[in-house]
């Protein structure tokens, strides 16, 4: 344990670079619920560029990501 907490201490402050795949999933991941509310690709990136957090876009779109349907939706 104590070498577990001194392994964590000592990567305080470095940052940590991102597995190159995991960050491309996520991004394919984003765009593909993005593109199923009708939001283009060009779109997302005007929202992200615009000032919109991911985590803000993400929460927005929850009710809708588990779900067989879009905001178009008459959800009868």
């Amino acid at each position: 344990m104590h070498d577990a907490y001194k392994g964590a201490m000592n990567n305080i402050g470095r940052s940590a670079e991102p597995n190159p795949e995991l960050v491309e999933c996520a991004i394919v991941e984003l765009l593909y619920i993005a593109q199923r509310q009708g939001i283009t690709p060009a779109d997302f990136i005007q929202l992200l560029d615009s000032g919109m957090r991911i985590s803000d876009f993400l929460r927005a779109m929850a009710p809708f990501t588990n779900a067989d349907h879009t905001m178009d939706s008459d959800f009868s």
